[in-house]
């Protein structure tokens, strides 16, 4: 170091250690004599740990070429002077020294073009020869001070101290109080320590840190008979203890480390939280069974007085086998009919194509299917409700008789005599006639007692001298279905009726509803893409989001606005052949308990000096817990999780908070290591670029983790500088109760969709009640990280079913509660941009449109934008072209890119909507991965990987430029949002 005023400096008293251009450590030996103890020391080192991203407690001990700050005694100066590269103080008195380091501490920043080797101190001034230099002064207390409520705030996840809200800024307004009485040198060091690290997590510092009551955290030491920190009152701790052991508890306090980084600090208060959850209550168990409707269907036939010479059209909810058995059991039976055909009464237009038209199509070059307009009383169905039901027909066409899917149309009629008629057309373009059918559907009232809905229905038609006579009978599942709605849902109304306020908002009615269900219907992977005929995962989406519509509508007539959080709806379905139907449901209750706000006001420490025991207190009860370290989890629930975790030791995983079930949810943070003990993520985000990346939101969207894992070997792969300019932080799954139950329910059907695993062990959207007091850890994460690292860039991985979704009892299409249609796949994957309202959505909308550029050139010419082409065809044809308004395309090259409002909604819970002001940008991914697995499933983890590389690019190439302010204190801040090129 060659010139004093650099000493704030690389060419000073810091370092860059690993290169990245990034003051990272501290480079100064203070040799401090043990006869020393000048309190302004605090104020220095506090200096020295504000302007890192990150340090180890060495610096008072001998480094190999670090700066030695030595103190020599002097009769006639007090200063500070370089000598051979080494800083001298020299000082009359400690009181001199004191104010001399004190002074450094605060000195201007614009100091640092000058040149000297003195600075002295004169009449309480700085001076270089016989210039005054400025030192920087604060006038009034800052309002946005991190707080300490609870002593278990004090080394929090963020850092020091705690704020409800994220922000890219955290003020150091500290004061350290020391009774001379025992202030050693020796607890004076830890005391340095102690406040290096507390300034460290902060971009703001306020001066001096020592003799400043009006500091908005004060820290007392003092001398008392027991080794306790306290928590006088908020903001204002109070460490005592006899002189010969006090340093002991100094040292400790200055290292602990938060829980989830494997220290102790604060892990009492999770330990009892978690301790407090209980199984909850069954509130009532009820059982159903019912005669099968192939029992029905035969028993109206044999009341039948007169078949004879009668076509009889049978619909039946069984699997073709089936239906093909009991087609040549009931001729024998009935021989007096002409002819008996059993048709499928679900999906009734595909199978009558499949099983029966297709064989007359093969002499045609072209095949037109018209389709009569759904127009239902009072009816939730779509108009195009008929082309829903034949999808995917003409893939299925295609396969079977090679005519290409784009030669099967569709044509929509409102008066159309009966619900399909087939045409053909030959060479010459001239159309002949194939058949006809028509559907049965039953009529029943939706939940929300304001719609029907008209579901197809099992039925016997006897046709007899050109009249027909048809009889319908609800099928099995429509049967249960009634009995769920009408007697199930109005008991468990009943029985959470006695509820408390929030509840069904923040906190559950009940804590979940299971259900079995046993059927005899039919199961078949179709060989067209990920297509599947399954009547009973119909019922399973049924059952869980018109439970999820009949508590919304509940809450709109009780409080005015929905139940959006009733409970879990777990509804588990069984295959069985044959058998009558039959059901059990039970329902487990909500033990509401009122909010207990437990806040820690001492913590003991032991003869040796190491933390022993926690008081908490809620203000009417106190109780004590052991101080215990919080040891990670063997495994992880999901198999990829696990083996990255323990395959990738070379990454930090933290564990911010459990699930409700109790699951510890990992972080992932990638940085560019330094060595050092402690980080400021906060920091590291104000010098380098950060995002946050989240996966598995929705546990049934089931690509995202994989490939948020992937993706970071594959993006250092492809940058060996990438962390060198950029922080990332992953969160791989963010909802572990919800793949819990989803591995429950892909045992028995592993294909399915599954929504009913989307939200948390309770039915909780838990977005929803993120930034607020919860019991549901897994909210509490994304508020976390953006707290403790303010991202530039927030993308959440999510997806969309592979399969058609549809719901017979909502109208046959996906729930209505959805503005927008997610009946087929519209796309291997599409991008949703989040966009702010206020001053800086023209910011958010650039950067949106450079994310959205950069995807677009990343997916050009690969599978995924052949993918991309073939499922937007697919989404025109069986949506778009008919409802564009329910099935929307805002197109990008080669990509589906939505920002309207009823694809990319917008509330306070999400960053870019809750923090505009420094949020760059917050995307959403949606891979059509509900649920695949294999070379489908690596596909979709591929086209994430893809979509999110070229984020990281975009954010690589942006530029940042750090400001040092010093008006009412030292602060470092960018321009933000940042700006995306």
């Amino acid at each position: 170091m060659e010139n004093i005023f650099s000493i704030w400096t690389k060419e000073g008293l810091l370092c860059d250690k690993n290169g990245d251009g990034v003051i990272d450590g501290i480079n100064v030996w203070i040799d401090l004599p043990d006869n020393l103890a000048p309190e302004g020391l605090i104020d220095f080192c506090a200096r020295l740990g504000f302007e890192t991203t990150a340090l180890s407690f060495r610096f008072f001990e001998p480094c190999e070429q670090a700066v030695k700050l030595s103190f020599v005694y002097s009769e006639t100066a007090t200063d500070i002077s370089m000598e051979n590269d080494q800083l001298i103080i020299r000082y009359q008195s400690e009181q001199e020294l004191s104010n001399l380091l004190k002074l450094l501490a605060a000195m201007d920043p614009e100091q640092m073009g000058k040149e000297s080797d003195v600075i002295a101190l004169r009449n309480g001034r700085l001076y270089a020869d016989q210039t005054s230099i400025s030192t920087i002064v604060y006038q009034s207390n800052h309002a946005d001070a991190p707080e300490i409520n609870s002593l278990s705030d004090l080394w929090s996840f963020s850092g020091m101290g705690k704020n409800n809200e994220a922000s890219p800024a955290k003020l150091f307004h500290m004061n350290i109080d020391a009774e001379k009485s025992c202030l050693s040198a020796e607890l004076l060091r830890e005391l340095c320590y102690f406040t290096a690290r507390s300034a460290m997590y902060s971009t703001e510092m306020v001066f001096p840190v020592t003799g400043n009551k009006e500091a908005s955290l004060q820290l007392e030491v003092i001398e008392g008979d027991d080794l306790i920190l306290e928590l006088v009152k908020p903001n204002v701790l109070q460490l005592r203890g006899r002189k010969e052991n006090i340093t002991t508890a100094a040292y400790q306090l200055a290292r602990a480390k938060h829980w989830s980084e494997g220290g102790v600090f604060g892990y009492w208060d999770q330990k009892h939280q978690l301790s407090q959850k209980k199984e909850p209550p069954l509130l009532f168990d009820m059982e159903w069974m019912d005669e099968r409707e192939v029992d029905l269907a035969f028993d109206l036939l044999k009341r039948e007085e007169n078949l004879a010479g009668t076509d009889v059209e049978i619909f039946l909810s069984e699997p073709m086998e089936v239906r093909r058995r009991l087609e040549r059991e009931w001729r024998e039976i009935f021989p007096q009919v002409h002819s008996l055909t059993i048709r499928s009464a679900f999906k009734t237009g595909l199978h009558w194509l499949m099983e029966e038209m297709i064989p007359n199509m093969q002499a045609f070059k072209r095949i037109e299917i018209n389709v009569r307009e759904e127009a239902g009383e009072k009816g939730l169905e779509l108009p195009i409700r008929w082309i829903q039901e034949l999808y995917p027909a003409d893939r299925l066409i295609e396969k079977e008789i090679g005519l290409k899917a784009g030669l099967v149309t569709y044509k929509l009629e409102g008066n159309l005599s009966h619900t399909y008629e087939v045409y053909g057309l030959n060479e010459q373009g001239e159309k002949r006639f194939i058949g006809s059918l028509d559907v049965p559907v039953s009529r029943l009232p939706y939940i929300d007692g304001k719609h029907d809905v008209y579901p197809v229905s099992s039925a016997v038609r006897i046709r007899k001298n050109g009249e027909a006579e048809e009889h319908l009978i609800q099928t099995d599942r429509e049967r249960f279905y009634r009995f769920y709605v009408d007697k199930v849902l109005p008991k468990l109304r009943d029985a959470v009726s006695d509820y408390h306020p929030g509840q069904g908002h923040t906190r559950p009615l009940f804590d979940r509803i299971e259900m079995d269900v046993w059927m005899s219907e039919e199961e078949v992977k179709l060989q067209v893409d990920e297509e599947r005929i399954s009547a009973l995962e119909a019922l399973h989406e049924d059952l869980y989001f018109n439970t999820l519509d009949y508590f919304a509508y509940l809450g709109e007539k009780l409080e005015g606005k929905p139940f959006d959080a009733p409970g879990g709806v777990h509804p588990f379905m069984h295959v069985r052949v044959g058998e009558k139907p039959e059901a059990r449901i039970r329902v487990y209750g909500w033990e509401d308990k009122q909010s207990e706000n437990w806040v820690t006001t001492a913590i003991s420490f032991n003869e040796a000096g190491d933390f022993s025991k926690a008081v908490l207190t809620n203000g009417t009860e106190e109780n004590t817990l052991p101080i215990e370290a919080f040891e990670k989890p063997d495994r992880h629930l999901h198999p990829d999780v696990n083996e990255w975790l323990n395959n990738h030791p070379s990454h930090r995983v933290l564990y911010p908070d459990h699930s409700y079930r109790g699951h510890a949810i990992p972080i992932i943070e990638c940085f560019l290591d330094t060595g050092e003990e402690y980080d400021s993520p906060l920091k590291m985000t104000l010098f380098k670029k950060t995002i946050f990346m989240e996966a598995g939101h929705h546990s049934n969207e089931v690509s995202s983790t994989p490939a948020i894992l992937q993706l970071l070997e594959r993006a250092c792969e492809r940058s060996d500088h990438l962390l060198k300019e950029m922080n990332m932080v992953l969160l791989p799954l963010a909802n572990p109760d919800g793949y819990e139950l989803m591995t429950k329910l892909t045992k028995e059907h592993p294909e399915w969709k599954h929504h009913a695993a989307r939200y948390n062990a309770v039915g909780l959207e838990y977005s929803f009640v993120r930034f607020q007091e919860t019991i549901f850890g897994e909210a509490n994460i994304y508020p976390e990280v953006l707290r403790r690292w303010a991202p530039d860039i927030i993308v959440d991985d999510h997806g969309i079913p592979s399969h058609e979704w549809v719901q017979p009892f909502a109208g046959y299409n996906s729930p209505p509660r959805f503005p927008v249609s997610y009946f087929l796949p519209s796309a291997k994957i599409y991008g949703i941009g989040r966009l702010s309202t206020g001053a800086f959505r023209t910011r958010h909308e650039e950067n949106l449109d450079a994310i959205v550029n950069e995807i677009s050139q990343a997916i050009s010419g690969t599978e995924i934008e052949k993918e991309n082409s073939y499922w937007k065809q697919r989404f025109r044809k069986y949506g778009n072209e008919w409802l564009p308004e329910v099935f929307p395309i805002e197109e990008a090259p080669g990509i589906h890119f939505y920002r309207q409002p009823s694809v990319a909604p917008s509330y306070s819970t999400l960053g870019v909507s809750r923090y505009p002001e420094w949020i760059g940008a917050e995307i959403i991914s949606e891979a059509a991965d509900e649920v695949v697995y294999g070379d489908v499933l690596q596909s979709c983890v591929e086209a994430h990987i893809v979509f999110d590389l070229a984020i990281l690019e975009v954010l690589q190439r942006a530029r940042i430029d750090v400001n040092r302010q010093h008006v009412n204190g030292l602060s470092y801040e960018r321009a933000r949002p940042i700006q995306l090129l």
